[in-house]
């Protein structure tokens, strides 16, 4: 048995289909946009910390408040330091009346935000909104804190209404994201694929390979979306991916409500 080198006849292959080469060079391109949105965009996301007050009664009983102090990813959409994160991150409501056997409140104040900065440092925030259907909670730096911050200290993942990119089922993409505490904190790039568009009964998309809280991109190094839960009978069911139209949509809400 004869055995052949298949990398003499590589090139004369690459020649015959010159699609491969096409498939070369946009993989290359993908990664190229890849590394530099890692380089430059990276602290589009951030660390947020919350400190909760957490008071629940069940059965007719009423049991002495507790305090809990939780960290979770974020997504920084405006200069101003609006930040977009998973609601089920910081907020330990479902998680708690899942662990009760007999029906229950669950009521959780926020007594102290944080947003946990690159340098170390961390901002005062509030907390402005919470979208339970959709999983996403929306803070802001205090009036005071934001005063004393450039604005180049809170940098904005980029978003075009007009623009909106166009994503189908197989799609490369990646997310931003960053490591914890122990491991310094230290800026992530995840990649995966889009494993599902759906359109009923409202639009998202189910993406491979990311973390809530964190920014979507496409191959373009274009901002695709949000990832989040999705929940199912109350409770989270699986991450999904919340499209950038939405979540501006809803920040230009709370933008109204509270400026």
């Amino acid at each position: 048995m004869k055995f052949f080198n298949i990398g003499l006849f590589l090139p004369a292959l690459l020649l015959l289909n010159p699609t491969s080469n096409v498939w070369a060079d946009e993989k290359f391109s993908a990664v190229s946009i890849w590394k530099e949105l890692l380089e430059k965009k990276s602290d589009c996301v951030t660390w947020v910390s919350v400190t909760v007050r957490i008071e629940v009664s069940s059965g007719g009983r009423s049991f002495p408040p507790s305090e809990r102090k939780l960290e979770a990813l974020g997504t920084v959409i405006g200069k101003d330091g609006l930040i977009v994160l998973s609601l089920n991150e910081v907020d330990p409501t479902d998680s708690i009346l899942a662990r009760m056997r007999s029906p229950g409140n669950v009521n959780v104040n926020y007594t102290e935000v944080q947003i946990l900065l690159a340098d170390g440092s961390e901002v005062p925030a509030n907390f402005l909104l919470k979208d339970e259907d959709l999983d996403l909670a929306f803070i802001r730096p205090l009036a005071t804190a934001s005063n004393d911050l450039s604005p180049k200290e809170f940098l904005a993942v980029e978003y075009h209404a007009l623009e909106t990119p166009k994503v189908e089922t197989l799609d490369e993409v990646v997310s931003l994201g960053k490591l914890g505490r122990n491991l310094y904190r230290k800026s992530t790039l995840q990649r995966g694929w889009v494993n599902a568009v759906i359109d009923k009964p409202r639009d998202y998309l189910v993406v491979e390979n990311v973390t809530p809280g964190t920014p979507v991109f496409d191959r373009y190094g274009k901002w695709i979306g949000v990832t989040a839960f999705r929940k199912e009978g109350g409770r989270p069911s699986g991450v999904i991916t919340v499209p950038a139209f939405d979540v501006m949509e809803i920040a230009r809400q709370v933008r109204e409500r509270t400026d």
